[in-house]
């Protein structure tokens, strides 16, 4: 399924603001089905008056390909971090094992 960027108008302040196709694709992935009703600024507003602490993130060095990206997460126990585009590789590539295997 392709997505396209769509316009969409905050509950809160009525600004304009755009819902990207890739945002709509980790919708879709995580299972949401909910289209977001506040801008970015709203929803952070609204999350710092609710108590909610924004993530952690920390900076590293994909173990694939070696960009730096930031994670959600601090990393422990030595294990390797990937980038994104690193880590949807190495998913598919397991998937696709996991089917031959169960194949076999």
């Amino acid at each position: 399924m392709e997505f396209n960027d769509k316009t969409l108008t905050c509950r809160e302040c009525n600004k304009s603001f755009v819902w990207t196709a890739g945002e709509q694709a980790f919708y879709k992935e995580r299972g949401l089905i909910n289209v977001p009703a506040r801008c970015t600024e709203c929803r952070s507003n609204r999350k710092e008056r609710l108590g909610l602490q924004r993530q952690p993130v920390t900076e590293v060095v994909c173990a694939s390909c070696g960009t730096t990206t930031t994670v959600p997460f601090v990393p422990r126990n030595g294990k390797p971090v990937y980038c994104s585009t690193c880590l949807s590789a190495i998913r598919e590539q397991e998937e696709a094992e996991a089917a031959n295997a169960a194949a076999s």
